[in-house]
């Protein structure tokens, strides 16, 4: 009598092989997400940082916050209607930094996932 199918050693050397290879294949999702989030952080600063020199080109000065009322806003012109937020935004702590020194310099800060920062600061 002749059997067919296959042997409980063909089975788990196959579902091993498959576990391992679902392991890396997540392993490099992960990284890729990681990548991109930090991509999208310094878009979001080159931005902000271009509608905060449009606003100083027309206005004369940077404004005082660019988060009130979530744009940027001088002399009553929108110059972003939508100030963008960090990737991972869950609280108010994790929008980008934006620190006006005077009415003719600012520093623009985040923080990257897996260690570092990003900032743009202009004198």
């Amino acid at each position: 009598m002749k059997r067919t199918g296959f042997t409980f050693v063909e089975l788990l050397v196959v579902i091993t092989i498959i576990a391992i290879l679902t392991g890396a294949a997540v392993a490099s999702f992960g990284n890729t997400n990681i990548k991109s989030r930090n991509a999208r952080r310094l878009a979001d600063i080159e931005t902000i940082r271009s509608a905060l020199e449009l606003c100083r080109t027309e206005a004369g000065s940077y404004p005082l916050s660019i988060y009130t009322p979530d744009n940027i806003t001088c002399d009553s012109v929108v110059y972003l209607t939508s100030t963008p937020k960090d990737p991972k935004y869950v609280t108010p702590d994790d929008e980008y930094v934006y620190v006006r020194s005077s009415a003719t310099s600012y520093t623009i800060s985040c923080t990257l996932e897996g260690g570092g920062s990003c900032s743009f600061s202009n004198p």
